[in-house]
């Protein structure tokens, strides 16, 4: 089966747990013998270019008038009329639909994959439908929802508005899947993908190394020091929970701890203040896969302190399969998560009181290895072969 999978950003722009997904989709699908490319925005030097990486053919074209390297990054900089100029042409991106047209016409898909579609156009599910390419769109953020990706300070107006339009596009779409119940019915309850085929939940998924992972476990459980290491890994920005985290921390009645942070974003000076007057606090900035391993299997305990909805929470996966226990905030989809693994405990963010008491909980290592048996036992419901394989059953449902 020939493949195309959407996504705004690819490889080596990684900007989050979406691309992490996406990434590990179309290398799974490769892995099946399926021919897979994928088509992205994120060209820098203001050129259609098609790159290989790991044998994925990727079509890097660029952004068309949408400014995608600015307002992904540079947004406060940004004044209000150019945001709104902007933020329309997402609405109705008219070259990058044209070239769309011509990856479809070159590469000759029989299913088109659609995943983050940011700058790019709802309108891209009617271009598929109408050169009779089944589509199928998996749901990674709430921009069917909300014209903001956060939700917050919208007018009930502009939304009602936002939804209209996007229920007119949804109809083009044969099958529509979520990674979490939450972001799936959130989307489904607004009227949306009312002619889809297929409606369903389809986790996220992690590639596992069931040596290493039972591995590090083993090494974990039988680890005797007194000094327990919280991790927070993700954008440094605020409904991530971030300044809530710092000050329950500092907070804690039991001192022998200390809070890894890695990340990047619009709080990176605040990390920095912090860590400056509290030494607990160890800052290691953005890192690669590789660099962030290393900190995953050093640490004890992963904090998702999220105040907003999460879509799914991929870091609770991605701590679990390092041997560690999660606190969560009991949004979105990180409920779900924690819930079918039996693998942390969930609070109400963004309360400090309630964090901070988990926090002290969790300096004693016999309650953190409470945990390691319903992980190991629960990790395979989020292994790459069950994820490729329900994408696989849909993807020929609807062919």
């Amino acid at each position: 089966m020939k493949i195309l999978i959407v996504n705004t950003f690819y490889y080596p722009n990684m900007q989050g747990g979406a691309e992490q997904s996406v990434m590990l989709l179309a290398e799974g699908m490769l892995a099946k013998n399926h021919e897979v490319a994928v088509f992205t925005i994120d060209s820098k030097d203001g050129k259609n270019t098609i790159d290989f990486y790991n044998g994925i053919k990727i079509y890097r074209n660029t952004s068309g008038d949408f400014n995608l390297w600015r307002f992904s990054y540079d947004k406060n900089k940004i004044g209000k009329l150019e945001r709104v100029f902007q933020k329309l042409i997402c609405y109705r991106n008219s070259k990058v639909l044209e070239r769309f047209d011509e990856v479809c016409n070159d590469f000759k898909p029989d299913i088109i994959h659609t995943n983050t579609v940011y700058g790019i156009s709802d309108m891209i599910w009617k271009r598929a439908a109408k050169s009779g390419i089944p589509v199928v769109h998996t749901i990674r953020d709430i921009e069917i929802i909300s014209p903001v990706q956060y939700n917050h300070k919208v007018n009930k107006m502009v939304v009602a508005l936002h939804q209209c339009y996007t229920r007119r596009y949804t109809k083009y779409v044969s099958g529509v899947t979520a990674p979490s119940n939450y972001t799936l019915n959130t989307s489904l309850e607004i009227g949306s993908f009312k002619k889809a085929k297929v409606k369903k939940c389809i986790p996220n998924s992690v590639k596992i190394d069931w040596n290493a992972f039972r591995k590090i476990i083993s090494e974990k459980s039988e680890r005797t020091d007194d000094k327990i290491k919280f991790l927070y890994a993700g954008r440094l920005v605020y409904f991530k929970g971030v300044t809530h985290m710092i000050e329950a921390f500092n907070q804690m009645t039991n001192k022998n701890c200390e809070l890894n942070i890695c990340g990047t974003g619009e709080m990176e000076e605040y990390i920095k203040k912090c860590s400056k007057e509290n030494p607990r606090i160890i800052y290691h900035g953005k890192l690669n896969n590789e660099q962030l391993a290393r900190v995953y299997d050093i640490c004890d305990v992963m904090l998702v302190p999220s105040c907003w909805p999460e879509p799914f929470g991929r870091v609770v996966i991605e701590g679990n399969m390092h041997g560690m226990p999660v606190i969560g905030g009991n949004w979105g989809g990180i409920p779900e998560i924690i819930g079918h693994l039996k693998s942390g405990e969930l609070y109400d963010s963004p309360s400090v009181e309630q964090l901070m008491v988990l926090l002290d909980r969790f300096t004693n290592r016999k309650i953190i290895c409470s945990y390691y048996n319903s992980i190991l036992k629960n990790m395979e419901l989020y292994g790459i072969d069950r994820q490729i394989e329900a994408f696989e059953n849909l993807y020929s449902s609807i062919k």
